[in-house]
C-alpha cells in the first residue's frame, strides 16, 4: 500500500463528495480549514467532536476511513458509536495517536489543495 497515494485519494474523495452537496458545496469547503484547525490545536478526538456536532462527519469522517485503518482497526458500522470507541481507544496509544492525526492533517491538507483547483 503507497500511504501517500491513499491519502491524496482520499482528499480528493472529500472534494468530490463536497461538490455532490449542491449549495452546501461552499460550507463544506469552509469546513475543510476549521477542521484543519480543530485538528491541529486540539487533536484528533476533538476533530470528531467537532464534524459530528457540525453534521460533516459525511464527509470529514466517513471519507477517511480508509487512512484510519491504517493505524487500528474501525469497529463495525452497524454500532452507532463506532467512531467514538474507535477514537477513545486510539488515544491510549500515543505513537498511533500522533500517526492518525499526521495522516489526517496531510489528507485536509490535500483535500484543501483539490479544493483550491477547482
Amino acid at each position: 500500500m503507497n500511504l501517500d497515494a491513499t491519502i491524496n485519494k482520499v482528499g480528493f474523495e472529500i472534494v468530490e463528495a463536497i461538490k455532490g452537496k449542491g449549495k452546501d458545496k461552499t460550507k463544506y469547503k469552509n469546513y475543510i480549514d476549521k477542521v484543519l484547525g480543530v485538528l491541529s490545536n486540539d487533536g484528533v478526538y476533538a476533530y470528531w467532536v467537532y464534524c459530528k456536532a457540525n453534521n460533516i462527519s459525511d464527509v470529514f469522517i466517513e471519507k477517511i476511513e480508509n487512512i484510519l485503518k491504517v493505524t487500528k482497526e474501525i469497529p463495525q458500522k452497524d454500532n452507532k458509536n463506532n467512531y467514538e470507541a474507535y477514537f477513545q481507544e486510539l488515544s491510549k496509544n500515543l505513537p498511533n495517536l500522533l500517526f492518525t492525526k499526521e495522516l489526517i492533517e496531510k489528507t485536509l491538507t490535500y483535500a484543501r489543495y483539490h479544493a483550491k483547483a477547482i
